[in-house]
């Protein structure tokens, strides 16, 4: 059973995912690690979980202070879940939930502000995806300066390969964790 790691929901379980649902959750290990290196830029920030499954990563943010998380799935099973979750939480004002697929999500246009937290987690095998996703979130309409972007792919041969980067983002780091890889990029501002 997932349970929430750190802040104000510390130790609450998350609900068990529907049956059906294909959904890898990040572990406790990896989320803490991930908010670990995150530190205190969670407090407040506005956060887009892409590829939410579970929710695990943000209702970790929300207890840790996140003024609001934006969770996006494309499976409406799992967004029936997500919002079972943020009732149960007591956090329905914080969480906006957005049953799509991500590059769907990102094709539209942003609404409410730019985002300070980027959760990017896709299916391990769709390395593909994951280079559109990250060229649709350089779009500087999604990021707020600065914003951080973490992203969350397989460790092995494909998948913890340098990341080609779009134009607008910079990698800061990478840390393996079993077969975990978790990369940590920033925004970068336009050069002039």
């Amino acid at each position: 059973m997932q349970r929430i790691v750190a802040g104000r929901l510390r130790g609450r379980k998350l609900l068990p995912l529907p049956g059906a649902a294909p959904v890898r959750p990040t572990g406790a290990k990896v989320r803490e690690a991930i908010f670990s290196r995150l530190f205190d830029q969670v407090r407040g920030a506005r956060v887009l979980d892409l590829f939410a499954g579970s929710g695990a990563l943000g209702f970790e943010a929300i207890s840790r202070g996140a003024a609001a998380a934006t969770l996006v799935d494309r499976d409406p099973a799992v967004i029936r879940h997500l919002r079972a979750q943020a009732g149960v939480f007591g956090v329905e004002a914080e969480v906006t939930l957005v049953n799509a697929d991500a590059l769907a999500f990102l094709g539209k246009a942003a609404a409410g502000g730019r985002f300070d937290l980027v959760f990017v987690d896709p299916p391990y095998a769709e390395v593909e995806l994951l280079a559109r996703v990250l060229t649709a979130l350089a779009d500087e309409r999604w990021l707020a300066a600065e914003a951080v972007i973490v992203v969350e792919r397989a460790r092995g041969r494909q998948g913890s390969a340098a990341l080609s980067l779009p134009t607008g983002l910079r990698a800061e780091q990478s840390r393996d964790y079993g077969q975990t890889s978790v990369d940590f990029l920033r925004a970068a501002p336009p050069s002039r």
